[in-house]
């Protein structure tokens, strides 16, 4: 197996398939080609590019993260509740929003919010039982966050595809039973 391939699978789950790699690669793509078509004209060149990466990351990740294999992959024996913490703190997306968004202390308290919100809960979720019916509420939550406090001008779609990636995703697997995960 190529380097490349293995560390692709490593990434989403051993038992991605062709097609599951086909469609996470095409939902970045599409979220990569939509998300400055969305912003509309107002973004500069380092902008749009920075949003597009963004947007290839969150498309892709939020359909990759509630697949099974992804699931099964970040659940498996071995990974810690750190683990799952610092893959979110990795995601700095509300701050690079913010900047895309002109900064100023509403977008910085809109960055800080979100973020510190998605750590906070991915905190709770790999500490709470039952984890997979609150990763559900927490998410609604966070898409209820962004949206109260104005979501970003440059990504409406931010929110809820921010939250399903990391909170329905990755630190909950809430889409699928323990009994599904564990099997192989």
């Amino acid at each position: 197996m190529s380097r490349l391939r293995q560390a692709w699978l490593e990434f989403v789950g051993e038992e991605t398939t062709p097609a599951g790699t086909a469609t996470i690669l095409g939902l970045a793509a599409l979220g990569g080609y939509l998300a400055p078509r969305l912003a509309g004209g107002r973004l500069g060149p380092a902008e749009r590019a920075v949003l597009v990466v963004s947007a290839v990351d969150l498309w892709g990740g939020a359909w990759a993260n509630n697949t099974v294999a992804c699931a099964r992959w970040y659940e498996r024996p071995g990974q810690t509740d750190a683990d799952h913490l610092r893959f979110a703190a990795l995601h700095v997306h509300p701050l690079v929003l913010a900047w895309i968004d002109g900064g100023g202390p509403g977008r910085w308290r809109w960055a800080a919010a979100n973020y510190g919100y998605l750590l906070a809960a991915t905190w709770v979720l790999r500490r709470a039982a039952p984890r997979r019916p609150l990763g559900i509420v927490l998410t609604v939550a966070g898409v209820l966050l962004d949206a109260g406090l104005g979501p970003s001008r440059a990504a409406l779609w931010f929110g809820p595809v921010f939250y399903a990636k990391l909170l329905l995703g990755h630190a909950s697997a809430a889409l699928w039973s323990d009994r599904t995960l564990s099997e192989a």
